[in-house]
């Protein structure tokens, strides 16, 4: 969540709906390439010619001109909600002790890890070094990546 951001978006690719139920492709025409200009829910992030990048909301003169090159029209949202400074605030540190619980993981995981990579594929259940519950590792054979779940709903899961 960031400021110019709503507080209902999901991403393009979470199934299709926003937390408030606005399903993106009928809301905004799916059917035609460009969705990301007509979507009112999000900034944009834009590079000029020299490298430098700027973000800006949908909406404001910048991104309408480079939606008006594209001859997209930016479809309204009545749900859309902006959040507050706190919600921002409380969002990012949720995800940044998300970010700590998965470091904690694969710590222990990368100890767990055989170089070089096995010849076959090799899968163990642990102890989860975050809630002690039971962490499930698997090192490919293929190219030596090892991923993760813990079986605690919303501890860690990640692949490489």
């Amino acid at each position: 969540m960031s400021p110019g951001t709503c507080i209902h978006f999901t991403g393009i690719g979470s199934g299709g709906c926003c937390r408030a139920g606005v399903n993106y492709a009928d809301a905004f025409d799916g059917t035609m390439a460009g969705i990301m200009f007509r979507l009112p829910c999000m900034q944009f992030r834009v590079v000029a010619a020299d490298g430098r990048s700027t973000s800006i909301r949908a909406g404001e003169p910048e991104i309408r001109k480079e939606i008006d090159r594209r001859d997209q029209q930016m479809i309204p949202c009545a749900l859309y909600l902006e959040p507050t400074p706190e919600q921002v605030q409380t969002d990012r540190a949720e995800k940044y002790a998300a970010l700590n619980r998965t470091f904690a993981a694969i710590k222990v995981a990368q100890q767990w890890r055989v170089n070089p990579k096995p010849r076959q594929d090799r899968r163990e259940v642990i102890e989860c070094p975050v809630c002690k519950g039971k962490l499930h590792l698997a090192q490919s054979c293929y190219n030596g990546h090892v991923r993760g779940k813990c079986e605690t709903k919303g501890c860690v899961s990640w692949m490489e």
